[in-house]
């Protein structure tokens, strides 16, 4: 009961850190869209969490900002089936977020879907190829800024022990 109040706790925290992300760090693209690095933090929760709270996560998290944002409603339909498949990527296993190997492929897969399956979104929502051959230079970019700052907040979390600590916590 207490491990499931804790995770609970946790992926609240993780949802509201991802919506902050989207909300405050986001700059636009140039193309009618913006960059944002709520996807590592997406990324960081389903390498903590067990799949099922870092996929309510990765759904709910990004999911909220569509709904708050201006015109974002759009989008609420394709975010919360792609962040999820996105988090699906990575595992809670081992003794620190980048110890498996499956963590450290795991973002570049993660940005490849969400660039895909965003493409087929643009495609959809504008009425064509053209649309999401648009969008992919900010895809792309996203994907990478996504990548490298959850490099940077994984070995930064590995080198404070968060999984020993975490764990501990149960």
């Amino acid at each position: 009961m207490r491990s499931n109040i804790l995770m609970l706790v946790r992926s609240a925290v993780f949802i509201a850190l991802i919506f902050m992300a989207i909300s405050i760090f986001r700059v636009p693209n140039g193309l009618g869209g913006f960059i944002h690095f709520g996807d590592s933090l997406i990324f960081t929760a389903a390498a903590l969490l067990p799949a099922p709270f870092s996929l309510f996560v990765a759904a709910l998290g990004p999911g909220l900002f569509n709904l708050a944002a201006e015109g974002g409603a759009i989008w609420f339909p394709f975010t919360i089936v792609i962040k999820p498949i996105m988090a699906l990527c990575f595992t809670c296993k081992g003794g620190s977020i980048l110890g498996p190997v499956r963590n450290r492929v795991a973002p570049f897969l993660s940005a490849g879907i969400n660039t895909v399956l965003y493409f087929i979104a643009n495609m959809i929502l504008f009425d064509g190829v053209a649309a999401g051959v648009g969008a992919l230079p900010g895809l792309l970019i996203q994907g990478a800024g996504s990548i490298i700052c959850f490099f940077v907040i994984a070995a930064a979390l590995d080198r404070i022990n968060i999984k020993r600590i975490f764990a501990r916590q149960l």
